[in-house]
């Protein structure tokens, strides 16, 4: 169940190591929309004291302090730290006690996200941003999709302009982690400043602080959830794993297999009993590509949409006063006065033509179910602040 950790670590380490002194945005590429969502200034170099990138955080800064102090973890549980080898392996797998509910070892959940809805596809890429996102980003604005996009934090200071595309262009940013080690081989102290100085980077660029967390290679327990749970997130593991890290430069998977993945799932589709969360990632040109390629077969046979959609989240971050489009009609935007000017926006792609069922944003992977036809759009409308915005606001609406 670990997905071959120690392959997977090294490949994560080539593919996103950059020098921990490069902040500076590269321009954003004038043929990109305007914000949906309004995002801060930026003058193109961080300003943030962020950590040396795809290293693992420190603990001894003031910053992790002032974090540490403003946390009540009384009732995080006290599992161990579980050790693992240089090569990103646990050492001893089977002295993890059952009890921790550890979801690589016994697929254990405790009110993480693993399914979307009967009929909806939680669109998901990892490990991003990077050189090949600009590529897929092209391509969810083509076919109006939204994703959920677990965010490394190196890879946040390392390509900003991506970030702040992203974030503005309303899909739905999470945290993994800000170096990509397994979460339970880190320390309390650890696992808290590589949360919060990911949150940091994204709050720099997008304005808002995400509450939805990815572990690297689902490494979860309940020491891990009981952190989490303390600095207000929640877990998203997946059910699909296309297994598309494992196209060059990863390893020796094709194209045509990790095609076969998808078309075997579309193939079951028809006896599905609950929808899916997937596994893919825009860490490669490979992983872009096969995105890319099977996108359009998903939304053809699921309504794709981002995790807090399928779940009807409208609220993903902790900035209450943004709003994410849901599978209920919920408005993307950002409220910041009475003024309201809307713009069509949709949660997924058009051509997805599936019936889904509704749910209730509770927060776990029990979401309850009821048949019912998803429309192919959902109209989204942004609230902006007419004064200061309207130049902008006229841009993004035409």
């Amino acid at each position: 169940m670990y997905l071959k950790l120690s392959v997977i670590a090294a490949l994560v380490a080539v593919a996103t190591a950059a020098p921990s002194t490069t902040t500076t945005a590269a321009a954003t590429p004038s043929s990109v929309a305007a914000p949906i969502i309004p995002l801060p200034p930026f003058s193109g170099t961080l300003v943030g004291a962020y950590p040396t990138q795809d290293k693992i955080a420190p603990t001894d800064t003031p910053l992790v302090k002032q974090w540490l102090a403003e946390l009540n973890l009384t009732s995080v549980a006290t599992w161990p730290v579980v050790p693992f080898t240089a090569g990103g392996d646990p050492q001893n797998p089977k002295a993890i006690p059952e009890a921790a509910c550890d979801w690589t070892e016994t697929n254990c959940i405790n009110k993480d996200i693993t399914t979307c809805p009967l009929g909806v596809w939680g669109l998901t890429y990892d490990d991003g941003p990077t050189e090949f996102s600009g590529k897929l980003y092209d391509f969810l604005d083509t076919t109006d999709q939204k994703a959920t996009l677990f965010y490394i934090g190196s890879n946040v200071v390392e390509n900003p302009a991506l970030a702040r595309r992203a974030c503005g262009a309303g899909h739905q940013i999470a945290v993994h982690t800000w170096s990509h080690n397994p979460s339970t081989s880190l320390t309390n102290e650890q696992f808290i400043a590589e949360i919060k100085y990911t949150e940091m980077a994204i709050k720099e660029l997008c304005g808002f602080t995400p509450r939805y967390f990815r572990p690297p290679y689902g490494d979860i327990d309940d020491r891990i959830r009981g952190l989490l749970w303390a600095m207000g997130y929640t877990s998203v593991i997946w059910d699909y794993d296309t297994n598309d890290w494992m196209m060059a430069p990863g390893g020796t998977r094709t194209m045509a297999q990790v095609d076969a993945a998808f078309a075997q799932w579309i193939a079951v589709a028809p006896t599905d009993k609950t929808g899916h969360v997937t596994l893919e990632h825009e860490l490669y040109a490979n992983t872009v590509a096969a995105a890319i390629e099977n996108l359009p077969k998903i939304q053809a046979t699921w309504k794709a949409m981002p995790v807090s959609a399928c779940i009807n989240d409208a609220h993903p971050y902790h900035e209450t006063n943004i709003t994410l489009a849901t599978m209920n009609g919920a408005k993307a935007g950002i409220s910041t006065g009475n003024t309201t000017a809307s713009a069509t926006v949709s949660v997924g792609g058009a051509t997805a033509t599936s019936s889904a069922g509704s749910s209730t944003a509770s927060g776990s992977a029990d979401h309850s179910t009821s048949a019912g036809t998803v429309s192919n759009v959902v109209s989204s409308s942004v609230t902006v602040m007419a004064a200061a915005a309207a130049v902008a606001l006229g841009q993004m609406l035409f």
